[in-house]
């Protein structure tokens, strides 16, 4: 009876999860996004206005990222002043390619604008007699595309007054195969930063412009060039994985009754971390291997190897230690990589964490307990919990 009452309890946090996750929404319509009027252009310098952000479509329902920069100058220098000096090493990429900083864990380290080209995306400006949709003027990114980076798309305006600029923060996310963007207002300010830091602007300010949706806090950054002085910014610092060691500490410390259990919940988060490290070192080496192709055969990792060791891991152990040491473990390996990148977790993205953690919880629980009727179902909450984001659910 205890054992039924355990398992009806974590089908319960399962589905919770996934109505959360906006499962049983999937149906449903997104609330139309504004109408392009004058109110919600944004004044900048020229004949164009920019309408505050970009969009999938040549259409305002395709409204995504908020615009969050804007340099008083054409695309061109924009882009010499991100690329900074010539010795600069700056490799060029392919739609999905991307090289990842070799000295990240250097104190300080230039700042690697790359090329970076993606989905497109369109900015819409407003000139005295019409509008036009245009595409990127060009796109960079600092970072890892099997990790995290901050990437610019940038659009010169018609007239070439300025440059309107989305920079966002994103990461690989091994269950949705695609980038997830976290943040855009943390970004704007280390870009903002970079040339305030190396005096490659004659002035960097902050204008509230009242941008609702978005992600935007309705703050941009406002950057005059200085002529002639090219940007070889620095980012100072690095993120803390304190935390994450901490976390990993009380983990060893935890399962010391149950050392098999603990073991387990180790090699789980070890296997999650490593493919994170696989996919970026491999995309250092091999840079003119595309990142998809790289990230195709280690998602087989999660997908197949995480359920195959938690089956073959606690066939004789305790049912109550096998659950703990697998969602704790595990649970402890998605803080530890998100740690490691330096991103905020998304809300959603945590619930269906959480939900994919009960589901190996429930396969443990099965097998160790060798009720195949509740290793089924613990096998198809962690199918479901692998197609909702590849289905764009979550």
């Amino acid at each position: 009876m205890q054992r039924n009452t355990v398992i009806v309890a974590l089908l319960v946090v399962v589905g919770v999860g996934l109505a959360l996750s906006g499962f049983f929404d999937a149906g449903g319509t997104e609330p139309p996004a504004p109408a392009i009027d004058d109110d919600a252009l944004m004044e900048v310098d020229g004949d164009y206005r920019v309408w505050p952000y970009t969009s999938r479509t040549t259409a305002e329902g395709g409204r995504t990222l908020a615009i969050n920069v804007v340099f008083h100058a054409d695309g061109e220098t924009v882009r010499e002043a991100l690329e900074g000096q010539p010795e600069t090493d700056w490799r060029e990429t392919d739609d999905a390619e991307a090289h990842a900083d070799p000295e990240d864990v250097r104190e300080i380290v230039t700042r690697d604008w790359e090329d970076a080209h993606s989905s497109t995306r369109y900015a819409y400006f407003r000139g005295p007699d019409s509008g036009v949709w245009m595409t990127e003027s060009f796109e960079r990114h600092d970072g890892a595309y099997l990790g995290s980076r901050d990437h610019i798309r940038a659009y010169e305006s018609p007239d070439g007054a300025y440059t309107a600029v989305q920079v966002h923060e994103e990461y690989y996310d091994w269950f949705r195969l695609r980038h997830t963007v976290p943040d855009i207002n943390d970004p704007a300010v280390r870009l903002e930063d970079d040339f305030i830091d190396n005096d490659g602007a004659e002035a960097v300010s902050r204008e509230y412009r009242g941008i609702e949706g978005g992600m935007s806090d309705g703050w941009i950054s406002v950057i005059e060039l200085a002529l002639l002085v090219p940007l070889a910014g620095a980012l100072l610092g690095r993120r803390t994985r304190a935390a994450a060691v901490e976390l990993a500490h009380r983990v060893r410390r935890e399962g010391a009754r149950h050392a098999d259990a603990a073991l387990l919940g180790v090699a789980l988060a070890a296997v999650l971390v490593g493919i994170r490290v696989a996919g970026v070192a491999l995309e250092t080496s091999y840079p003119a291997l595309p990142p998809k192709a790289i990230a195709a055969p280690l998602y087989l990792g999660i997908a197949v190897g995480l359920p195959a060791l938690v089956v073959s891991g606690v066939e004789r152990a305790d049912p109550t230690a096998a659950f703990l040491g697998v969602t704790v473990g595990l649970g402890t390996g998605f803080v530890v990589d998100f740690a490691a990148l330096g991103v905020a977790i998304p809300p959603e993205l945590m619930v269906h964490r959480i939900a994919v953690l009960a589901a190996l919880g429930i396969i443990a629980v099965g097998r160790a307990a060798d009720d195949d009727p509740v290793l089924i179902v613990g096998v198809l909450a962690w199918g479901v919990g692998l197609l909702l984001p590849l289905a764009d659910v979550i």
